[in-house]
């Protein structure tokens, strides 16, 4: 409360609904700065989908990424940030997007994998993970699936 509160006084006192630029947080909450799904985090937080955050939609965020989050509350939170596409399945593409955010692939930059190297990847993880054969990833297949990995809640983890 306190370091949300500091981003601007004097707003929250005339409004404690109000809602703060992507930019106001980022200044404030450092760890939001370089993650490769910053805009992710915003879309899926943002309650009221603007990009901007209210002190609820903060705590939110906090709670589905702090320690004591109950791992199947973190994996709806973590699915919804990862279905990028916003079409309740984790598929291909979505699959693609992710490895290009974890390994800098982004702004058509050429260091990251190469275009039949992800596609493959994507192609055995919804091959192995995809239960009801639909080629993609829903949200119970996905709970299921985080539930069997162990690091996953310590992974999706970050403190403000």
């Amino acid at each position: 409360m306190k370091k949300f509160y500091s981003i601007d006084p004097e707003k929250l006192k005339a409004n404690p609904n109000h809602r703060f630029s992507k930019e106001d947080i980022i200044k404030k909450f450092h760890v939001l700065e370089n993650n490769p799904f910053q805009d992710r985090i915003f879309r899926v937080f943002s309650s009221q989908r603007d990009n901007c955050f209210s002190f609820e939609d903060m705590l939110d965020l906090y709670s589905a990424v702090s320690s004591d989050c109950p791992r199947e509350v973190k994996a709806v939170w973590a699915f919804r940030i990862y279905d990028i596409n916003e079409d309740n399945q984790i598929t291909k593409s979505d699959i693609i997007e992710i490895l290009d955010r974890l390994t800098g692939h982004l702004n058509d930059r050429n260091d990251g994998l190469e275009s039949q190297s992800k596609i493959k990847i994507a192609k055995l993880i919804l091959e192995e993970l995809s239960l009801d054969n639909t080629g993609s990833i829903g949200l119970s297949e996905f709970k299921i699936m985080m539930a069997r990995i162990p690091e996953f809640a310590n992974s999706f983890y970050f403190r403000l």
